[in-house]
């Protein structure tokens, strides 16, 4: 197993579970922050209305890591620590090709990720399919975000 920390990371989602339940804690629509992390102890926040993220709901899935480059050091081991962070925010489209979660909501979410410094990498996950972990990871990112000045080519 690749060495690498997720305390970052974690501090990120926290932060950021914060923010978004104070700037949702009183709407109509999404309104309830999950704080979870996958297999690998990278967070994940599920942002929903009521804690309901079943498909065709409005869902924000916040997933943070580390960026895999394929940098490895000397001794073989990857460069985890010292690579940029991501954040994978992600939602369902609904029949039209429109994200469920409002303009609004989601776009409170987007802002305050990108506030966090991190590479952002933006997620559609197709209509009729929850907003999970795993439909996430198959689906094709829209596009990414990530600062002009980090290079995301060979060693960091």
């Amino acid at each position: 197993m690749a060495l690498y920390s997720v305390d970052h990371s974690v501090g990120i989602a926290r932060d950021l579970a914060d923010r978004l339940s104070l700037r949702l804690s009183n709407g109509s629509g999404l309104n309830f922050v999950r704080q979870t992390q996958d297999a690998q102890g990278w967070p994940e926040l599920f942002i929903s209305h009521g804690g309901n993220e079943a498909e065709g709901q409005p869902v924000v899935f916040i997933r943070i890591s580390n960026l895999n480059v394929g940098a490895i050091d000397i001794f073989g081991n990857s460069t985890y620590p010292f690579t940029p962070t991501q954040t994978q925010i992600a939602y369902e489209l609904n029949s039209a090709g429109a994200p469920i979660p409002t303009t609004q909501d989601y776009s409170t979410c987007l802002f305050e990720v990108t506030r966090m410094g991190t590479v952002v990498q933006q997620i559609a996950v197709a209509n009729g399919t929850a907003v999970t972990f795993t439909s996430v990871e198959a689906a094709t990112p829209v596009q990414t975000l990530a600062d002009i000045d980090w290079s995301l080519k060979g060693n960091t």
